[in-house]
Parts: structure tokens; C-alpha cells; sequence
């Protein structure tokens, strides 16, 4: 019975993130937490979630210590991921390289830095490529190569900047309403926002992610419709909206070795999922 309490003290019950509404349906499991559908709008979203000091601590530290075998964050630099991001950002924002102009540049939850270095090859010499990312294993690494990365909060920022990426961030963000607020006080008037999540809000069945969820580390799942309401109520244009599979074969084979290490993936037919990935750029406009 205590250890009941004890873990019971751990988590809380919330209302959908995106609209307030109690109801929910049940849509996913993992690691001993449930991820239930928005009966209003569609988000999926973590309940009971872990207590927010609990997300905090996981957020610094890369363990969530409120897991079996304490489950970490903690991954590595994965250098193919630079030459993806160069590609996507070369497209998103071709008519930003088309000039010859210094930008600055902030990357939230930049991680080991992939996304600072891809954006930093394309952007005119001079310009203030930096990022942002509060868990110390990650950007202690990244610094040691050279990448100009704080380990803070965005709360903390009183610099201003051009642009600002998330890239799969989105999910880790209890409140994005809120998160948002502290995004427009760092942008330029007229500054962007880049934002890369999947699309599993837009999704019924968990079958259809073709990749582990990685609950509670991720505590939402939107869908195209939610971000693109998150963005527009608080000011932002939507510029671009791309999607991208992310059930290839490549990925394929590589969830059939995830799997057979035990991990908890759903494997589905290369090139049939409705999974995507959302890349969407839009502007702050000025009051």
C-alpha cells in the first residue's frame, strides 16, 4: 500500500494541453505510463503525467528517475543527422540563403548540435548561429566541439534573435502555450519560428507510429491542425508547412534491430504508415 502512494505522489492527472477538455480515451502504453486522445480535439497526450519537478529533473539530467531502471535521455551525436538538416533547412529557407545577409540564429533543445552545424553551413559568414539546451551531458558535449551552446532555459534569454528552431521538442513541452510567450519575447520584429514534431495527434491508432512513443520523456503528440492553432493564436503566419515519411526502408531495419533489442516499437510495412513528420516555418507579426 505505501508503495502505492509512493508512486501515486509522483504523477498528475491534467485536462487536454490544446483545449481544457476532462475527457479522453485511452490510445497507448509504455514504460508504465498511458498516453490517452483528446475526446474534443485529438491531442494525445500523457495521463497521469509525471509531476512537473519530475519533468524538470528529467529535463537537466537525461533520467527519468520516476521509470523502471531509471530510463535516460542521454543519447549521442549523430552525425548524418547534419547533412538532413543542411537538406531541410536549405529548402525551408532558401529564400533567407538567397541573400547575402548576416542572421542570428537561436536553436532550442539543440542537443548535440546537429541542427546549429547544418544551419551554420549555409548561413552568410558572420552570422550568430547559437543554441540552447539544458541538459548538461548534451551540451557539455557539443562545447567541446566548438558549438556555441548555453545551458539554460529560454526563460533565461534576453538576447534577441532572427530565427529560432525546435526540432522534436515539441513533446517534451508540458505547456506550449506558455513556452510560446518566452518564444515571441527572443524573436526580432518580424522574427520566425522553425518547428519539426511528428504528426501523431492527427493519428487514431498507435499502430501507425512506426517508432517507439518514449513515455513519459515525450508528454504530447500533436497533430498539423494543433500546432498550426498554437502558432496563430499568439501571433504567428504560417510561411511553409512540408511533411515527411519516416517509414522507409532504412527506418524499417532499423526498428527490426530496436525490436529485437527488446525495445518497444510497432513494426508496420515500409511506405504504408500515415505517420509524418511536420516541418512548419511561420513569421511573428507585428502588432
Amino acid at each position: 500500500m505505501a508503495e502505492f502512494h509512493q508512486a501515486e505522489a509522483k504523477v498528475e492527472s491534467i485536462v487536454c494541453p490544446y483545449c481544457s477538455e476532462p475527457k479522453n480515451s485511452y490510445w497507448a502504453r509504455e514504460n508504465r505510463f498511458t498516453a490517452v486522445k483528446c475526446s474534443g480535439c485529438g491531442l494525445v497526450y500523457v495521463n497521469p503525467r509525471p509531476k512537473l519537478s519530475l519533468i524538470n529533473e528529467a529535463v537537466k539530467t537525461g533520467v527519468h528517475s520516476d521509470v523502471d531502471h531509471g530510463r535516460t535521455a542521454i543519447s549521442r551525436r549523430i552525425g548524418t543527422k547534419v547533412t538532413l538538416y543542411k537538406k531541410i533547412i536549405a529548402h525551408m529557407f532558401s529564400d533567407v540563403w538567397e541573400k547575402p545577409r548576416r542572421i542570428s540564429w537561436l536553436d532550442v533543445g539543440a542537443g548535440y548540435g546537429e541542427l546549429i552545424e547544418a544551419v551554420s553551413a549555409l548561413a552568410t559568414p558572420g552570422s550568430k548561429i547559437e543554441g540552447l539546451e539544458p541538459m548538461k551531458p548534451k551540451a557539455d558535449n557539443a562545447r567541446r566541439r566548438g558549438l556555441s551552446i548555453r545551458e539554460d532555459y529560454l526563460s533565461a534569454v534576453r538576447e534577441k534573435y532572427d530565427f529560432l528552431s525546435l526540432i522534436n521538442v515539441f513533446s517534451h513541452i508540458p505547456n506550449f502555450r506558455d513556452f510560446l510567450k518566452d518564444v515571441k519575447n527572443v524573436l526580432n520584429t518580424n522574427g520566425e519560428i522553425f518547428i519539426e514534431t511528428g504528426n501523431a495527434g492527427d493519428l487514431n491508432n498507435r499502430r501507425d507510429v512506426p517508432t517507439e512513443l518514449d513515455l513519459p520523456d515525450h508528454l504530447v503528440f500533436a497533430g498539423e491542425k494543433h500546432i498550426i492553432g498554437y502558432l496563430t493564436e499568439v501571433g504567428f503566419s504560417i510561411i511553409k508547412v512540408k511533411k515527411m515519411r519516416k517509414d522507409g526502408i532504412i527506418s524499417f531495419f532499423k526498428s527490426i534491430i530496436k525490436k529485437l533489442l527488446g525495445r518497444q516499437i510497432v513494426l508496420g510495412i515500409p511506405y504504408t504508415s500515415p505517420f509524418r513528420s511536420l516541418l512548419i516555418r511561420a513569421k511573428l507579426q507585428s502588432v
